[in-house]
Parts: structure tokens; sequence; C-alpha cells
């Protein structure tokens, strides 16, 4: 198993005369590969946030995941578990390349239970250097910097050494998470060729998933058949019933939605619907390219009824349109065990709060 990370990089500090990355051209090496079938399941947040002083300590967020995470994923069902991390919680230091092996092992446990219990893991960097959607505290921008984009490079590239030779029936990559700012537009298509080519130099066949750009809301047509490369987007409309009561998003009504939303009810902005999400990315769809919802979900503060009725019209839809997905999260207040729903007569799970209803929902589809 390789272990060699290379030179590192710290966050304030470029270190001249780094080996380069080949970071164009080489993407189309790879051999084509696609899911044989959809996948279906849940994003787990064991790695998904470093410890941050002034945040209250979360018992989903331990940096490590956790075995009968997998096993229940299993029982009920479904094939595919998202890692989102953040890469602060991997490195040594105040490094953006000297990974650290104690918790690189967890990652390589999480992929052997993957593999056990039949669970495809997609490893996805939430937070990569220089970039996170939560806020903009990283010393370098990703979108512009080339301290950022090489140590992203590098990062991948020990990911693809690290882990080449496990099948992608078992195991993919998802670039990062959800390109705003300096990371979306006209600097995302470049971005993403760099990490790719990062990958492909160290594996030429992993599997990678791109989110779409501006907030993964549009497609990339230029990545339009790279091999072994698809798409990702969101399943998060009409923000009236995923996001009621973020004070973060405005144009939503105090009073509770319904599903179908009632005439009227929150402005534009907060009403498109989930045909309208899938429509944007009908032309991927058309050329034969792998699409999936990388995320999706519904906060807690919606009734749990309107919750049920929009998640069963969004997994119909997908479901026509042969579009896996990931639930966000198992545990939590979107999830179907400890959502703190206040609308659920849960059952005991193994010491956690069930919702029962919720998991047959998903079950079925």
């Amino acid at each position: 198993m390789y272990h060699d990370y290379g030179m590192a990089t710290t966050r304030r500090t470029f270190l001249g005369g780094a080996a380069a990355l080949a970071l164009s051209g080489r993407a189309e090496t790879a051999a084509d590969w696609k899911p044989a079938q959809g996948w279906r399941g849940f994003n787990l947040l064991g790695m998904f946030r470093c410890p941050t002083t002034g945040l209250a300590p979360d018992p989903r967020v331990d940096g490590r995941f956790v075995e009968w995470e997998f096993k229940a994923l299993h029982d009920w069902g479904f094939n595919f578990a998202r890692l989102p991390l953040d890469y602060r919680i991997l490195v040594a230091g105040d490094s953006w390349t000297n990974l650290d092996e104690r918790k690189m092992k967890f990652l390589d446990q999480a992929i052997a239970w993957g593999r056990q219990y039949g669970i495809h893991v997609q490893i996805a960097l939430h937070r990569i250097p220089g970039y996170c959607i939560l806020d903009q505290t990283e010393a370098f921008p990703l979108g512009t910097s080339t301290v950022a984009q090489e140590a992203a490079c590098r990062m991948w590239g020990a990911f693809a050494k690290r882990w080449k030779g496990i099948p992608n029936e078992d195991l993919s990559f998802n670039l990062f998470n959800e390109p705003t700012r300096h990371t979306a537009g006209a600097n995302y298509l470049p971005l993403c060729r760099k990490l790719i080519a990062a990958i492909r130099n160290a594996d030429d066949a992993r599997f990678i998933m791109v989110d779409g750009n501006h907030c993964a809301s549009r497609p990339v047509p230029e990545l339009y058949g790279v091999p072994s490369v698809g798409q990702a987007f969101r399943g998060y409309t009409p923000h009236a019933i995923t996001h009621f009561g973020a004070d973060y998003i405005s144009g939503i009504p105090k009073e509770p939605p319904t599903w179908p939303l009632a005439p009227g009810y929150g402005t534009k902005r907060v009403r498109t619907s989930p045909e309208e999400t899938v429509a944007k990315y009908q032309s991927a769809l058309d050329v034969g390219e792998f699409c999936m919802v990388g995320e999706f979900g519904c906060r807690n503060r919606t009734p749990h009824g309107a919750a049920l009725a929009w998640m069963e019209h969004c997994l119909k839809l997908w479901k026509s349109k042969n579009l896996g997905w990931a639930l966000w999260n198992l545990r939590g207040h979107n999830g179907i065990l400890d959502s703190g729903r206040l609308d659920v007569a849960y059952e005991d799970f193994n010491g956690h709060k069930l919702d029962r209803k919720m998991l047959e929902l998903l079950r079925r589809y």
C-alpha cells in the first residue's frame, strides 16, 4: 500500500520545485467504466468536519466511521455510501499534503467495510485544500491559487495511489463539493481537468464523479464523453420544502409547507421544482452520461407528512430517469436516524431513534 505522500505543502508556504503534476491531456486515457446499477444510499458524516472551537460536539462526527452503519445499509437493501471529508482531519499539523497515516487507516477501514457489506464507497472532499462551501477561511482560494491547486492535486494523487487496484465496483472519487465563488463559473472546468489528471496520473482507471457547476446545479458539457467520469447534482428543490425554517434562505414563509406546495407559497426562487432541476441534466442523460443525486434531504422543521410526500415525488422522478441518489444524511436532521423531528413516532434501533416510515419509503425505490 502506498504511503509516500511526497513533499509537504503548508497552508502558508509554497515550496517551489515540487514535482509537477501533469494537469491536462491525461484524463482521456482512462478505460470507460460506469456503474451497472444506480447507487442508492446515504452520506455518512464520520469525517465530515474537523473539530472547531465554538461548535458543540457532534456524535456523528468523531473523526472515523463505524461498522454498524455499513451493516445497516446492507441489511436494509442499500448499496452506496458517500463519505464527505474535511481534509484537515487527514493531515498532520499545518500541512496540506503530509497525510496522517493513522487517520488514513480509518478511511482504509471504511472502504474495507464497504467491500465486506456490498456498499460502494465514494470518497468526497467536502472541504478540499483551498475551498469549502461552508465558509471562506482557507488561506489560498482553490479557484485561482496555484498553491491550493497543487496541494489539492497532490492529495487526490495520493488517494489514487493508495487505493489503486480496488475495483470501481467498490470505490469511486468525488472531486469536491458544490463549487461556488472562486471555484465556479469559468474557473471550474480547468480546475476539474487538473484534479482529474492528478488522479489519472496515479490510477487511469478510477471512476470519478464531478459535481455540477454553480453549486452542483448545472452540468459540465465539456466533460461529456470523458471516460469513467460521471456528474452529480443535488436534490434540494424546492427550498420551500427542503429548507423550511432555515434563516439563511430568504423567501420561505413562516407557515409550514404542504406537498404539493400551495399556490403562491413562497417566492419563485424557493419554488424551483424537482423536474426543473432534473431537466438541467437531461442533455447529459441524452448522451449516456452517468448522473446521480449526490445529496438530497429535507430539514426536520418541515412537517413529516409533507417531507415524505415530497421525497416520494422525487424518488419516482429519479427512478424514471435511472438516477441514483444519496440521502443527506443517515444520522441527523435530514436522516432516518436521530433526526430530531417532533412529529415522528420513532422506533429504537440499537440505541438510535429510527424513522421507520422514511426508511420504508426509501427502500421501495
